[in-house]
């Protein structure tokens, strides 16, 4: 039922998805993440319901379509996506208080609530595949995290992070 009403509502929302995604095929990989590797418009109907899902769509199409979209189906406030490079399977689960705001961010990249990406006094954060942010970690910084990082809650990075790592505390201790 919820599914259908969705469906109804979320009408501009499919036409826009069955546009965009044959022209970014980074949409059915955020998608899959919510969906447990499903994609295609029942896949999205189901997951449309999810405002964390809803700022990646956003973020995807372009600003005019984004600003329409958002009029009808709200996106999380104060859940920020700002990148010149996302690689697609982007999943935000719990994206109240989120900034993510990076030079470049890989494939795979999944973010918890209360989390900040952002500027240093050298410049922003380049984030590699298959990284994990956990739930109020602070990224600060010209840094670089390498693939296959996982960050745990509350740890704050000011240092470049080496691929295939664990990161935890304030300061950083880096795990191989």
């Amino acid at each position: 039922m919820v599914n259908l009403i969705f469906g109804i509502i979320g009408w501009p929302h499919i036409l826009a998805y069955l546009f965009f995604r044959r022209k970014d095929k980074r949409i059915d990989m955020d998608l899959a993440t919510y969906n447990d590797g499903k994609t295609g418009v029942m896949a999205f109907v189901s997951t449309l319901k999810r405002n964390e899902y809803r700022n990646v769509f956003y973020f995807r199409i372009p600003l005019t379509l984004r600003l329409f979209l958002n009029l009808i189906l709200r996106r999380i406030p104060d859940c920020k996506l700002q990148c010149a490079h996302i690689g697609g399977g982007v999943n935000i689960h719990h994206g109240w208080g989120t900034i993510v705001l990076a030079e470049r961010i890989g494939e795979n990249f999944s973010v918890y609530q209360n989390v900040t990406v952002g500027y240093g006094k050298d410049g922003k954060p380049s984030i590699g595949n298959h990284v994990s942010i956990y739930s109020g970690a602070v990224v600060f910084g010209g840094i670089t995290i390498g693939d296959h990082v996982r960050i745990a809650a509350n740890t704050v990075v000011r240092t470049d992070i080496p691929p295939h790592s664990l990161v935890y505390g304030n300061p950083a201790v880096i795990v191989h």
